[in-house]
């Protein structure tokens, strides 16, 4: 699931000079990218959270998008995220985190 907040963040990051090369390289449009991700995708509700122990506020989307969808973990590499380890029960895990704690075998 994600939040509509979630994908306009997506879509800004996108569209940054440096990923710009590496998709026309793949023959690839962030419209392309971002038509994937909502086809893949349910919408969760837009809450609001308040986290004042996160270093970037715009993370509290993230956070609240957790939250909204019933999220069993989160995952990620932002380590203004990561720091918090947990949040509302909620596993803050890495890739490789993720992996390890729920396909060990």
């Amino acid at each position: 699931m994600v939040s509509e907040f979630l994908l306009l963040e997506l879509e800004k990051t996108l569209k940054r000079e440096k990923f710009q090369l590496q998709l026309q390289q793949r023959g690839y449009t962030v419209g392309d990218l971002m038509s994937v991700v909502k086809g893949l995708s349910n919408d969760c509700p837009t809450i609001f959270v308040d986290a004042p122990q996160l270093r970037d506020p715009k993370d509290n989307f993230v956070l609240a998008a957790a939250i909204a969808a019933n999220a069993e973990a989160i995952v990620t590499g932002d380590l203004d995220l990561l720091v918090l380890i947990e949040f509302n029960g909620i596993p803050i895990l890495t890739p490789q985190g993720f992996l390890s704690r729920y396909f060990s075998d």
